[in-house]
């Protein structure tokens, strides 16, 4: 365990420790095109006022260690359409990284979307989406420079893996995150269900509700999907 680490829930659109969170994820992630920016950031905190509106709760969370110094955070949000939450990034500065940080972050991360959940009369969460490269498709440069600041991509899947996320049976490409950037396609959509671990199979209603205000706030311009090609449920696979 990471000594004297603090995990804090940033929910002020105007903390500064939002600047720190978006040098970390520019640091951490190589491909600019998975990047969301401080001011988009900044902008979903701030929908948080009308979450009817929006679709989604959106948080923050900050490991912030020695010198008040962010070394980790995690952004996801909670839909309660779905009842699902989705991980929009987790990470952590290379310096403090094996020293299970991650694990405290996973475990704050389900413990808040548990308490969003049930804030809304459900008895717990559903489970968690999150996005992971896909090794077999991501281009060997991006690969090689990932490993430099990030955890090796395979690695990361079997960490996931232990977690109990499944690779969901959908054929899924990423959004542009802002202007200027572009649609990332070596990306898989994972799924941990949490109320009820040994299902093989998820509505494919949970994929589409919870995606609709996701994108949404990523790319207003481009709609989220409105079917599967007429699947009532998705497949999840082993990684």
């Amino acid at each position: 365990m990471v000594p004297s680490v603090t995990i804090v829930d940033v929910a002020d659109p105007a903390s500064p420790r939002l600047e720190q969170v978006a040098h970390l994820l520019n640091t951490v992630f190589v491909d600019p095109d998975t990047v969301l920016g401080l001011d988009r950031i900044r902008a979903f905190l701030g929908a948080n006022a009308e979450p009817a509106a929006v679709g989604r709760t959106f948080f923050v969370l900050a490991a912030v260690g020695a010198g008040d110094q962010v070394v980790g955070a995690s952004l996801f949000s909670y839909v309660p359409a779905s009842n699902c939450g989705f991980s929009e990034y987790i990470l952590s500065h290379p310096s403090v990284r094996g020293q299970g940080l991650g694990r405290q972050l996973f475990e704050a991360r389900k413990r808040r979307l548990e308490t969003a959940a049930q804030a809304t009369g459900q008895p717990g969460c559903h489970g968690l989406f999150i996005e992971a490269t896909n090794p077999a498709r991501t281009p060997p440069e991006l690969l090689e420079a990932e490993r430099e600041t990030e955890m090796d991509a395979a690695e990361r899947l079997r960490l996931f893996a232990h977690l109990g996320f499944r690779r969901v049976d959908y054929a899924y490409v990423q959004p542009p995150l802002g202007p200027g950037q572009a649609a990332v396609d070596y990306l898989d959509l994972l799924f941990a269900p949490w109320s009820a671990a040994e299902a093989d199979t998820i509505p494919a209603a949970w994929v589409l509700e919870t995606l609709a205000p996701i994108w949404r706030a990523w790319s207003p311009t481009q709609p989220p999907p409105q079917t599967l090609d007429g699947h009532s449920r998705l497949r999840l696979l082993p990684l």
